[in-house]
């Protein structure tokens, strides 16, 4: 081989190779990065399930096992975690019996943390930890409140275990991402019975869930709370009509509710 020869065989091997090497990189940016960012955002929503979760039982102890202040440090990412003051949203929940009004237009308030990437909504509302994707009609409760009918001697009880959240000085909104702590205080419980008396064979408890309509109802949670107060293992009611969004049971002999006042002192 003559020797200018070889030098053009040299660029043409390194042109090949530099073109396989961009066809690689092309490759991976085009298929392998997308995959990367999702399963980043995976690991984000898959965090903040676990992160919400453990709250809930911060709630619990606050309010079932009276334990008066807790604080959790916890790493969001991937999106904002926000307290959603009671006072700035439209939501409600309403509970009678026998035609009287036991609790009147309930307003939760929640801890809700949203997705930067995907528009995952996780939130902590009424003891209940629930997932939706805004944009989609669908929600889910990843775990339950403390609501359940007792059957104790024959006397059938509608237990309610409200919860409350709100934060000093009525502030609307408090919100964080990356590393921060959340600090619970207990402020006060209320309990409320009917004002009437249960007649033979007991009467009808009815719950309406009010569901939020801002941002055009990203903020709906109608088929997570319609799927657990109907669950035949659970509460067994029976909603009135499609999508009424008003539940009720016959035989209940009593109903019990107990709001918790909980402070969100920090966020």
């Amino acid at each position: 081989m003559r020797e200018h020869e070889g030098g053009v065989s040299e660029a043409i091997g390194y042109i090949i190779i530099f073109g396989l090497v961009m066809t690689g990189i092309g490759l991976i940016t085009l298929y392998g990065y997308p995959v990367l960012m999702q399963q980043e955002t995976s690991a984000n929503i898959k965090n903040m399930e676990q992160t919400m979760i453990v709250l809930q039982n911060d709630i619990k102890s606050l309010t079932y096992k009276l334990v008066p202040y807790k604080e959790t440090t916890l790493r969001v990412s991937g999106g904002s975690l926000t307290l959603v003051n009671r006072t700035s949203m439209d939501q409600t929940f309403t509970i009678s019996y026998n035609g009287g009004s036991v609790v009147t237009g309930f307003l939760p308030g929640e801890l809700r943390f949203r997705s930067a990437k995907d528009d995952t909504v996780i939130t902590l509302e009424n003891g209940a930890v629930i997932e939706r994707q805004v944009g989609q009609t669908g929600s889910f409760m990843l775990a339950e409140p403390r609501w359940y009918v007792d059957d104790y001697a024959g006397s059938r009880t509608l237990v309610v275990n409200l919860v409350e959240l709100g934060s000093l000085m009525d502030t609307p909104i408090l919100s964080q991402t990356g590393v921060g702590t959340v600090r619970l205080r207990h402020y006060q419980t209320l309990f409320w019975n009917p004002p009437s008396v249960a007649p033979p064979g007991g009467g009808q408890a009815v719950i309406t869930y009010s569901p939020s309509t801002m941002e055009n109802s990203a903020y709906d949670y109608s088929q997570a709370w319609r799927n657990f107060l109907t669950d035949p293992n659970g509460l067994a009611m029976t909603e009135t009509g499609p999508n009424t969004n008003v539940y009720i049971r016959d035989g209940i002999n009593n109903v019990i509710v107990k709001k918790y006042d909980l402070i969100v002192e920090e966020i």
